[in-house]
């Protein structure tokens, strides 16, 4: 497969070990619509964005674009613990996951009295509540949910890949499962990682697919995905049909990434996912940043400009941070230093 480019293991948390090219620009897609799905949310929250496109538009992003995450967190794990070791891959996720997910918390908490002011809706401080949400994976869901769900997958690394996947996606069909919410979303989420441990190092594979054949199938499932989020709507959340849309959503970022490599667009999405923690842990803070100049420096509510450009400087800003966190000795931000 001469066309794979290899590097040595980086510091990114989801994958490890050999980089491919495609899975990158499919993590660069998938936290864009990230960046992109937090700024519409904040639009239909104080009312600028209302009606059947703005339920369209948060449903279609849904029923995706996390799935996709936990489907490339899974691609790797075996390999991963094949060359580390169970217990250093778990000490590696401790230090890439669940320790930026505690300091964001430090960090979300310390400025909430400064920032708390510009937000649709804020809470005051109190530290029983902040405990409670860091113990049950409120203060930040994803990183939480990703650490648990690979902790499941070290503790299933030696079941069958099918029969994981298979009991995955049963679990993930249970109606909500007790109180803590973090419960149901790792029920919810794992059968995407169990997918990805299931496909595993087979995604490269798609190095030799032809174009033609790569862009029918993202029209397919494009179109199916389309179809099945207008029939369903928000239901399309919930249950079997989020199962559904998630892998075949998943499936078709694939596809379109196929369609990306090899060119300066595709290389410039891959930048972005090689960044993916740090805009999943920093958007906000531009996004929020780029929304209050527009509104108190340029006063201004004008749809596309609050659409586009949050979303823009939310995904790029990071970015740069996550490139440049050597050169301005910013690591300690993303994994622990020690």
């Amino acid at each position: 497969m001469s066309e794979l480019r290899q590097t040595p293991d980086t510091r990114e948390p989801i994958t490890s070990g050999t980089r491919s090219n495609i899975v990158d620009i499919v993590k660069g897609i998938a936290i864009t619509l990230v960046a992109y799905g937090h700024t519409a949310q904040g639009m239909i929250h104080r009312g600028w964005w209302v009606g059947e496109g703005a339920v369209f538009s948060d449903t279609f992003v849904y029923s995706f674009h996390m799935p996709a995450f936990f489907f490339v967190a899974g691609l790797f794990v075996m390999g991963s613990l094949a060359k580390r070791g169970s217990q250093h891959f778990a000490v590696d996720k401790l230090k890439t996951i669940l320790y930026p997910y505690l300091l964001f918390v430090i960090i979300n908490v310390t400025l909430e009295p400064l920032i708390g002011r510009f937000k649709s809706e804020t809470t005051p401080f109190d530290l029983r509540v902040i405990l409670r949400n860091v113990a049950d994976g409120q203060a930040g869901w994803f990183l939480y949910v990703l650490f648990v769900c690979l902790m499941l997958a070290l503790v299933t690394a030696r079941l069958s890949a099918w029969l994981r996947f298979l009991v995955a996606v049963l679990a993930a069909l249970i109606p909500r499962f007790g109180p803590v919410e973090s419960v149901n979303q790792v029920l919810r989420e794992f059968c995407f990682l169990a997918a990805g441990m299931w496909v595993g190092t087979r995604i490269y594979s798609l190095e030799r697919m032809r174009a033609a054949v790569a862009a029918l199938s993202f029209i397919l499932l494009a179109v199916f995905q389309v179809a099945m989020v207008l029939t369903y709507g928000p239901a399309a959340l919930w249950r079997w049909i989020y199962i559904v849309l998630g892998l075949t959503g998943t499936a078709g970022l694939f596809m379109l990434a196929k369609l990306l490599d090899k060119n300066q667009l595709g290389n410039g999405i891959a930048w972005v996912g090689r960044a993916s923690l740090a805009v999943f842990l920093l958007s906000s803070f531009a996004q929020g940043a780029t929304r209050e100049v527009l509104l108190r420096v340029f006063h201004t509510q004008e749809f596309w400009l609050q659409l586009l450009l949050p979303t823009l400087f939310a995904t790029f800003l990071p970015a740069i941070v996550w490139h440049q966190q050597d050169r301005w000795h910013l690591g300690w931000l993303f994994r622990w230093p020690f």
